[in-house]
């Protein structure tokens, strides 16, 4: 596999321009105000829908968590832009087994070095009104090899209202808690994980069109 290669320089330039490119192509990006989140040995587990999806990560990590974080992307697009390990980017294969169980170690890692880890449990992208959500195994396996790491769900929804550009809404949930999942198997620990994302993301979805905005604020 091949592992994230940051650069402090790249990641300055990269953040001046995500927030630029996304301020281009979105009306509004709105935060649900919520309590500081964890920003150190943190799994944060959110819905897969969009292209955009990657740029929103690394804005919401930029304006609001701001940890030292990483991603897995696919080998097929690490090796097509090579640049994104400079930001944090590690690949993942997931029709090659050796490959990825060593991305999923290398989560672990970087989990038990308290940086924070980024995932689509989802594993590709699905239509943002798909259900169930249906997360994949490797993030229970990540938190069998790091029982301590704090899981957090984050919902991501894309909303076309009343003007020419779309607005992007964020919450970040509350840390789930351990006493839940531990004590399960992988597949059952991936049932709850599941669950409450989706949960948080049906409750954020009716939330989000009654369009009453004093819940959000603008990042």
């Amino acid at each position: 596999m091949l592992e994230a290669n940051k650069s402090s320089f790249i990641e300055w330039g990269f953040k001046r321009f995500n927030r630029i490119f996304l301020k281009a192509h979105f009306k509004n990006i709105w935060l649900m105000k919520t309590d500081s989140p964890p920003s150190q040995k943190t799994l944060f587990l959110m819905n897969h829908s969009s292209w955009w999806d990657p740029l929103m990560i690394y804005h919401i990590n930029d304006r609001v968590i701001q940890s030292d974080g990483y991603g897995m992307m696919h080998e097929d697009g690490v090796k097509r832009f090579p640049f994104f390990r400079k930001i944090g980017a590690f690949s993942v294969n997931p029709a090659h087994r050796r490959h990825l169980v060593d991305s999923l170690q290398y989560s672990s890692k970087l989990l038990h070095q308290n940086k924070t880890v980024w995932m689509f449990p989802q594993g590709s992208e699905q239509h943002l009104e798909k259900r169930p959500l249906q997360f994949l195994s490797g993030i229970s396996y990540i938190v069998k090899k790091c029982p301590e790491v704090n899981v957090v769900p984050i919902s991501l929804y894309y909303s076309h209202e009343h003007t020419r550009k779309p607005n992007a809404y964020i919450k970040i949930g509350p840390t789930l808690d351990k006493e839940s999942y531990l004590d399960l198997g992988r597949k059952d620990m991936t049932q709850v994980f599941e669950s409450a994302a989706t949960a948080q993301l049906n409750s954020f979805r009716e939330l989000i069109i009654q369009e009453d905005h004093r819940s959000f604020e603008k990042i």
